[in-house]
């Protein structure tokens, strides 16, 4: 008998050891370019058993996988009613067609406020019959301290729209465009044609050179104060017109402009000074513009890797959690307070820079953000998460993903993504062949295919994705 219990204790080891047993990631990693780092970590959460596992202790870039971290935190501290809102004050009152007193502009860094919505905004002093304001325009942007860009945020990207300041005030995404004329003869300058909506200046040199020397050209765009870029460098001719975006550098100054150019605009008028003074302000409410509320802002953030919306909830999270203008570090401290505090993320050594995952500074293991999946996954029914994430071939940043649009695996995963020069990360749910939901984090750096970047760069990482995670729902 004793023989027998034997026997059938070391055949139900065996076969739960196969059952359970771990996908082999190094020998599957071998498909990616030598120098790669690989971390990754697989958990069936219905087993509670880790199916993959390699370098999970490891820190690495996390880039924007670093916004899953943020979605949880915006959602634990803010609550879904949450909206960011833009609102026009006054400390003095209105009279005979005139506001006399100041007029205060109230931004609390909505990332997603146009330039339409806060003309409509203004418009609501016309309806006032509000004709002249007697006093100064007085932007109240308190609400965040310090940088408007996180530390080890490249510096050769910021005049980038994807690495524009999320400032308090913040229009256009902090982004505008200018048209470049190239259509010259060799040796001649290129024209700019600036958008008469933006308060901004373009000057420079940019010849048109013949097709052989533009191989060694580049364009180059030196920031200077008051929202003035000079364009430097050398380009092919080119038939067509065409634009090139850029990242507003004075998020202040743009705004004030802005919003004297819609004053006159709309026939208020206006001939006091700016002031931004450090301190909230405070006064009679004239009008209010609300944001999205935070379910339709995190899964535009999620699904299409929004870094304005991800480092506004960052720093907004601060300012709620500490009841002061947050900066970026403030902004690392209650994001990890929160989590470890009301999700158990045990963050130990961990580097938190931002929210956006944009800062080079970030360090995070991946078995640390496979704590964060979990939870989200056991506390579904509350945080309503899983329905921001990308959906493989269907919608966000893995719609189209080489490795990930064949079945099983189309429709199947549901991942953040984190990319950055030489990152390929992903951080999200699988669901394997027996229905069961399994939590996965891959974080992918130093990946560099070399001279051959231009042709063959995604092909490594495309076989890479499709092996392993076809391998993961097969076991």
């Amino acid at each position: 008998m004793k023989n027998l219990s034997k026997k059938w204790l070391f055949t139900s080891l065996l076969f739960s050891s196969q059952l359970f047993a771990q996908v082999d990631v190094p020998t599957i990693a071998q498909q990616l370019p030598q120098g790669t780092s690989l971390g990754f970590v697989a958990k069936n959460l219905q087993t509670n058993q880790i199916v993959a596992q390699h370098n999970a202790s490891t820190f690495m870039l996390p880039a924007s996988t670093q916004k899953v971290f943020t979605a949880l935190a915006a959602k634990l501290t803010l609550g879904d009613q949450f909206q960011f809102e833009t609102s026009l004050l006054t400390n003095g009152k209105v009279q005979n067609n005139s506001l006399n007193g100041d007029l205060v502009v109230k931004f609390t860094g909505d990332p997603d406020l146009t330039s339409g919505q806060l003309y409509t905004l203004l418009a609501q002093l016309k309806k006032q019959n509000i004709q002249k304001i007697t006093g100064n325009l007085i932007l109240d942007t308190s609400i965040f301290a310090s940088h408007d860009r996180g530390s080890g945020w490249i510096w050769n990207d910021l005049t980038m729209c994807f690495n524009a300041p999320p400032a308090a005030a913040n229009i256009d995404n902090n982004c505008f465009y200018v048209d470049l004329d190239a259509n010259q003869s060799v040796g001649e300058n290129v024209k700019f044609n600036i958008p008469s909506q933006f308060p901004i200046q373009i000057f420079g040199q940019v010849q048109v050179v013949s097709n052989e020397e533009s191989n060694y050209c580049q364009l180059d765009a030196v920031v200077h104060d008051n929202n003035r870029y000079q364009i430097k460098g050398c380009m092919a001719r080119q038939s067509k017109p065409f634009g090139l975006s850029f990242a507003v550098q004075d998020p202040d100054a743009y705004a004030a402009a802005i919003v004297q150019r819609q004053l006159s605009r709309l026939g208020i008028q206006f001939n006091g000074h700016v002031q931004i003074p450090h301190r909230p302000q405070k006064g009679t409410l004239l009008a209010q513009h609300f944001s999205k509320p935070l379910p339709d802002l995190l899964k535009k953030m999620m699904k299409k890797s929004d870094n304005q919306i991800a480092d506004a909830l960052f720093r907004s999270v601060a300012y709620r959690y500490y009841q002061r203008p947050a900066s970026f570090n403030l902004g690392a401290m209650a994001l990890k307070n929160i989590l470890a505090k009301q999700a158990g993320i045990k963050f130990g050594n961990s580097i938190v820079a931002d929210g956006s995952g944009l800062s080079r500074h970030n360090l995070i293991a991946p078995e640390t953000m496979l704590q964060a999946l979990e939870y989200i996954a056991k506390n579904e029914s509350t945080l309503h998460l899983l329905e921001t994430f990308p959906i493989a071939g269907v919608d966000g940043t893995i719609s189209g993903r080489g490795g990930l649009i064949q079945p099983p695996l189309v429709k199947n995963v549901i991942a953040k993504t984190g990319s950055l020069k030489g990152v390929y990360n992903l951080a999200g749910f699988i669901t394997n062949a027996r229905g069961e939901k399994i939590a996965f984090v891959q974080f992918i750096n130093g990946y560099s295919t070399g001279e051959l970047e231009n042709k063959t760069k995604r092909a490594p990482l495309v076989q890479f994705e499709s092996q392993i995670y076809n391998k993961i729902y097969q076991e």
